[in-house]
């Protein structure tokens, strides 16, 4: 064979091997913009007092004996299956196991730790808890929890001192429609804290275009001004690959 041809088909291989290598690109480009979009919609099902300022957490923060740090809240919608607490362990070993108990409560009672509906209970094992984690607690779907308000009650009863659990939060009342509690009383704080809701993925995109769109002026306020703008953003990026495969065939 002459050194013409072993040329030709060498060129014709490395031109194959960016085809491909672009092709590859722009697959794993589309996964990830899908694995992006999976994540955001799951993140709509969630709502909550997101804030952490535990850089000096005061002793009210620790989970020991048999203290208890709470915080209410008001579920938006029906289908309540999961809370999400922030939790910090500044890395020490082993974290004790921490209990949660959700409680329904009637208006806002005196004692809601006593007169709260236990609707459900559950305990994390030994060292399930991380360092500056959000840790989830999942739960039977709540089909009624539209409206209510609910106690979130989180212990460690066999945690030492030496071996609390610090739960996240905010010294300030962020979180209008409940606050953090020590024992049963509350104190003016919120815990790091979210709840998520079972919806279907056409629920999700309706709160996502409701947020995207809230008080937004002129076309900024209409959903069809972001969906059309996603569509030409992702036609544009096809055709974009598309030359740059052609120019190498």
């Amino acid at each position: 064979m002459s050194l013409h041809k072993i040329f030709l088909l060498v060129l014709m291989k490395m031109r194959g091997i960016k085809t491909l290598t672009l092709i590859v690109v722009f697959g794993l480009i589309v996964i990830g913009l899908g694995i992006i979009g999976a994540s955001l919609l799951d993140q709509i099902s969630c709502e909550g007092q997101l804030f952490n300022n535990n850089e000096a957490p005061t002793i009210a923060q620790k989970l020991f004996g048999e203290r208890v740090i709470g915080q209410s809240f008001v579920a938006p919608r029906d289908g309540l299956n999961r809370i999400d607490v922030m939790f910090l362990t500044y890395d020490r070993r082993p974290t004790p196991p921490v209990s949660l108990r959700l409680l329904e409560l009637a208006g806002e009672p005196e004692n809601p730790l006593a007169t709260g509906v236990e609707v459900f209970h559950t305990t994390t094992a030994t060292n399930a808890v991380q360092n500056h984690v959000w840790h989830q607690f999942d739960l039977p779907p709540i089909d009624t929890s539209g409206q209510k308000r609910y106690l979130i009650a989180l212990t460690a009863p066999e945690a030492s001192d030496a071996q609390a659990v610090t739960v996240g939060g905010i010294e300030r009342n962020v979180y209008l429609p409940g606050t953090a509690f020590f024992g049963p009383t509350p104190v003016p704080a919120d815990i790091a804290f979210r709840t998520c809701y079972e919806m279907s993925a056409g629920e999700r995109l309706s709160v996502l275009a409701e947020q995207v769109t809230r008080q937004r002026p002129g076309v900024f306020g209409h959903v069809g001004f972001y969906g059309t703008t996603l569509m030409i953003y992702g036609g544009l990026l096809g055709v974009f690959f598309w030359q740059l495969v052609k120019l190498e065939l």
